[in-house]
């Protein structure tokens, strides 16, 4: 096969819309001969996919949390480098979760795959890989590490360009008093301002908001406050 990481960075440079890069992903894969992509935006507070994978693997690695239990993801954030991994063949070093993990995603066709991470604004990571329902990956030469981590910076500006519509994303929620603070907050008001205008005390809304950003993972209120318009929680 064409080497793919030649076919993705001229994927990067593609025109047209969202619909239009997915087309042009889903036919790369299989061209290269393997069996899915899966595009992993990794925020300190949430992660988001942009993947062929089956819907049902996507919405329940997500609704189950799979995203903190990933041993490829582990290894992404470890190595910040291309590798190329296998469930089977990585099994005596995978924990029983783990491994109970891998053989859920071979029901999915997912058993051994090429991930590429790079690193992304503000402490993030972006990962992409390409997957095989083979039991190992075989490749026909050896990974670049620089020229794959080019293509997957392109590939990710290209994706962001894009604004994409992400194919599975980790849910985020606010109950509604914490909507209702932090919408305040948005509109330039303090923690103290909030407290008057809602009528209960300072504590409150401080306790409150303080909650939000643990879940969240974040450390400001203002970027709580900007995640919350982001994601569209207020």
């Amino acid at each position: 096969m064409q080497h793919w990481l030649d076919r993705l960075t001229d994927l990067a440079a593609i025109p047209g819309d969202e619909y239009m890069l997915k087309q042009a992903l889903e036919t790369v894969t299989e061209t290269t001969g393997f069996g899915g992509y899966a595009y992993l935006n990794v925020q300190p507070s949430h992660s988001s996919a942009l993947s062929n994978y089956h819907p049902e693997w996507q919405a329940e690695y997500f609704r189950r949390k799979f995203n903190r239990l990933d041993p490829v993801i582990k290894r992404a954030l470890t190595l910040k480098r291309a590798f190329v991994w296998s469930g089977e063949r990585d099994k005596p070093r995978l924990s029983a979760d783990e491994q109970s993990f891998f053989s859920l995603a071979a029901d999915f066709g997912i058993r051994s795959g090429i991930t590429i991470p790079v690193r992304i604004a503000h402490g993030a990571l972006a990962m992409f890989t390409l997957t095989s329902s083979k039991q190992t990956m075989d490749i026909d030469r050896e990974i670049d590490p620089v020229s794959a981590a080019g293509a997957i910076a392109q590939l990710h500006t290209r994706i962001q360009l894009s604004d994409a519509t992400p194919s599975a994303e980790e849910r985020l929620r606010l109950d509604p008093k914490g909507a209702t603070y932090i919408s305040w907050i948005a509109d330039g008001k303090t923690m103290e301002e909030v407290a008057d205008l809602e009528g209960v005390k300072y504590n409150s809304v401080r306790v409150k908001i303080e909650h939000a950003r643990k879940r969240f993972n974040v450390h400001t209120i203002a970027h709580l406050t900007a995640l919350a318009i982001r994601k569209k929680l207020i």
